[in-house]
């Protein structure tokens, strides 16, 4: 059994979805998302990597950097660059190179089966690293990043998402690096949770 539920996200508006877009937070360095920040002053790194944002070297403190990135998101929220979904949702995401795609389903998953086991670890997490995730979302009161979770695909969640995908993506673009991007939105998702229950 997998519980998923929907939620209300914070999502970009369809104009400036490209632009905000970015990298994972812990896969490029801080010299890196400094450059990122310099040429797109909409790339959502400013949120999930607000540190590059302060003096090269200078060690901020982490309040100060978790507050800056608090500020940040609110700008995009104020800018209408983000609104919140009106109704909870599950989300179709396509990421696709023309060698390879994967297709997977964007929710709210169930903590207590990660502690259980239930949801399998795929790595060990360095405390550290938990520590200043935990403490980012806590200050943004917000999910700043995906976890990627693996499933068993079965016939009916294959169907449901094949079903998403017919319909008008509310995203759709090209990446700078090549990789497209598409995220269908499904407001009816009782069928979801319970072909995930199923799994």
């Amino acid at each position: 059994m997998a519980i998923i539920k929907p939620f209300r996200a914070l999502r970009p508006n369809f104009e400036l979805a490209k632009q905000v877009s970015c990298v994972p937070y812990d896969v490029i360095y801080e010299s890196e998302v400094r450059g990122f920040i310099e040429a797109n002053p909409l790339s959502f790194l400013r949120v999930t990597r607000s540190e590059a944002e302060f003096p090269e070297g200078s060690n901020q403190p982490t309040e100060e950097v978790f507050e800056r990135a608090r500020q940040n998101l609110q700008k995009f929220i104020d800018d209408e660059i983000f609104a919140t979904e009106a109704e909870p949702s599950v989300y179709v995401y396509r990421l696709e190179t023309e060698t390879h795609a994967q297709t997977g389903v964007v929710a709210c998953c169930s903590l207590d089966e990660y502690e259980l086991g239930t949801i399998k670890k795929h790595e060990k997490t360095r405390p550290d690293k938990v520590e200043d995730r935990t403490g980012h979302m806590l200050a943004l009161n917000a999910q700043t990043g995906l976890i990627f979770l693996a499933f068993r695909g079965t016939l009916e969640t294959k169907r449901l998402i094949f079903e998403a995908m017919q319909g008008e993506p509310i995203y759709n673009f090209h990446c700078s690096n090549g990789i497209k991007q598409a995220v269908w939105r499904v407001s009816l998702t009782e069928d979801f949770i319970r072909a995930f229950a199923e799994i």
